[in-house]
């Protein structure tokens, strides 16, 4: 879906060939961040002794961090397709070896809320 400043899409991705696929919503604003979502499963598994999401900004609306704002990691400058996108199927990757593992292998800054 195409709006006035704002793209909205829909559609399945996969973390790899063996992975599953999940539904996700990207939403961009013009002059805003991308946000991705994952729809479907809801709720994400969770491994075993944990009861939060890793590396999400809602864990209601499953909203993924994919990168570090204010590190400006990505820019509207940048394409969505190479950056968002490829990011959101490595968060799938490394949620996946977290479920079988229990351990979070995709890095990035400790969230102690939901903010950005």
């Amino acid at each position: 879906m195409l709006c006035r400043n704002k793209i909205k899409w829909e559609g399945y991705l996969k973390s790899s060939p063996l992975g599953d696929e999940y539904l996700v919503r990207l939403i961009y604003k013009l002059n805003d961040v991308p946000q991705v979502f994952v729809l479907e499963p809801i709720p994400l598994e969770l491994p075993e002794e944990e009861s939060r999401l890793k590396h999400v900004y809602n864990q209601d609306k499953q909203e993924l961090c994919l990168y570090y704002p204010k590190a400006k990691e990505w820019t509207s400058s940048q394409y969505i397709s190479h950056t968002i996108m490829p990011w959101a199927i490595e968060w799938l990757y490394h949620y996946e070896i977290w479920l079988m593992t229990g351990e979070w292998t995709g890095g990035g800054i400790v969230h102690t809320s939901d903010k950005r």
